[in-house]
């Protein structure tokens, strides 16, 4: 599904129509939001758009428009580590939002029916139904692989190169371009972007979906059952031994040709009721499955 220029208009043009930005903004609003680098707030947008709507609408057609670095923010996880956010300015979310919704809607036609993660109509729910239809079908064991600091780790050049097989508007793709290589502000620290896209904008799950979407078309083409929710993937298969095939295939895949890390240490091979998905493991009650969630939901008792 190449998105190419529709009687006559651009990609560039149906991203700046009125009706888009105004969406756009609505969502950037509702998202609310701390500020970027620049300090202004979602609650300044309107005021700013009718200063200088003309002005960046020009710079957005003629393809000089330029984004601001973004804003690390570190978030505690449950293990202790931090997970880094990088906050574009404002405008910049509202650029981003503007060219997801022109791209987003085509591109998704193209994702396997495997990818459930940030994605509309899909959710964690469906993966875990998905994952417990493998598990009744005879497929006991899991190829659990991991993939270490996903979002800061895409190869930009690979990723530019996916995005231009769906699109074939140069000013678009010369703008999401800027955009990952704008660079991260940590305090008084400018780091440039060489590699990853920052988790935090409104493009970055997208983009991070269509980079893997490589691999999942390859584990397509291999004939696996798997299931995958942004960068975690599990892979169902019959035996041990064909786990340990697996594991080392697709790993060879993931490093050699997405340019990844298969983190070793959380990567593993084990049966399927002592795995864990999304929070949810399969229990196995007198031959039936039921996907528990710690054992505060099962699917009998859901509609109970």
């Amino acid at each position: 599904m190449e998105m190419t220029e529709q009687s006559g208009i651009t990609l560039i043009q149906r991203m700046v129509n009125p009706m888009n930005i105004e969406l756009a903004k609505k969502k950037v609003q509702q998202n609310k939001g701390a500020p970027g680098i620049d300090g202004m707030t979602v609650k300044e947008l309107d005021a700013h758009l009718r200063e200088y709507l003309p002005y960046f609408k020009e710079k957005l057609l003629n393809g000089t428009y330029q984004p601001q670095p973004v804003k690390r923010v570190s978030i505690p996880k449950a293990d202790g580590s931090k997970r880094h956010l990088g906050i574009p300015c404002v405008r910049d979310r509202l650029v981003q939002q503007m060219i997801l919704q022109i791209i987003e809607p085509e591109i998704d036609g193209y994702f396997s029916d495997n990818s459930y993660g940030f994605r509309k109509g899909r959710n964690a729910h469906q993966a875990i139904v998905k994952v417990q239809s493998f598990y009744e079908e005879g497929y006991r064991w899991v190829v659990d692989c991991d993939l270490k600091s996903y979002f800061d780790t895409i190869n930009h050049q690979k990723l530019q190169n996916r995005l231009q097989w769906h699109i074939k508007d140069k000013v678009i793709l010369k703008l999401i371009w800027k955009f990952l290589r704008a660079g991260i502000l940590d305090g008084d620290n400018f780091y440039e972007a060489n590699e990853g896209t920052p988790q935090g904008g409104p493009l970055s799950p997208l983009l991070a979906n269509v980079y893997l979407d490589q691999l999942d078309k390859e584990l397509e083409r291999r004939g696996h059952k798997f299931v995958r929710y942004a960068d975690d993937f599990v892979i169902y298969v019959k035996s041990k031994r064909a786990g340990e095939r697996v594991m080392e295939g697709i790993t060879d895949f993931v490093e050699k040709k997405l340019r990844l890390t298969v983190n070793q240490k959380k990567s593993k091979i084990t049966t399927a009721t002592q795995s864990s998905f999304l929070g949810f493991h399969i229990q196995n009650h007198m031959g039936k499955s039921d996907a528990d969630p710690h054992g505060r939901l099962n699917k009998d008792s859901e509609g109970s």
